[in-house]
């Protein structure tokens, strides 16, 4: 089997302190996940890909429209992360920005079919399979408000 490295690729990524749940063969507390019972499901963080023209801000707030009911309201940069991982045979490595965001509700609905929005505790975060898991601890530990840098190796 063939692996392909890439790199550098951007993605903006929100904390919301809510989570979705998605299929994470490979590598989102408003998170995501995959709908139905997949065993390979795990919660991702709302984001996208950086694309030409974006700032962090415009990207954010695109993703948010095209995935959820919510509107975002404010947003502060939090961190970077450095994430490698493998999906679907190939290494992937990319550089994550995460932002503290504030919502305009707190029902939050998936306009995505196969995605549901979750809210996950703080106090539950632990037991989650939210990637990436050094994300995670940062979130539980509460160094997410002052770490700047974060790295992801593969699990």
């Amino acid at each position: 089997m063939q692996t392909r490295s890439v790199f550098p690729s951007c993605r903006v990524t929100a904390n919301s302190a809510s989570s979705r749940r998605r299929n994470c063969g490979g590598p989102r507390e408003r998170a995501r996940s995959a709908a139905g019972n997949d065993p390979s499901a795990c919660y991702a963080f709302i984001g996208g890909e950086y694309e030409v023209g974006d700032t962090f801000e415009t990207r954010l707030r695109k993703e948010f429209e095209e995935e959820t009911t919510a509107r975002l309201v404010e947003c502060e940069y939090l961190f970077c992360v450095e994430n490698h991982f493998q999906h679907r045979g190939n290494a992937i490595q990319q550089a994550e920005h995460f932002f503290l965001v504030k919502l305009d509700r707190r029902d939050v609905e998936s306009r995505e079919p196969h995605l549901r929005q979750h809210w996950l505790p703080i106090t539950e975060l632990a037991s989650a399979d939210l990637r990436p898991h050094t994300v995670r601890s940062a979130l539980i530990d509460g160094t997410y408000l002052t770490r700047r840098y974060l790295l992801q190796t593969e699990a």
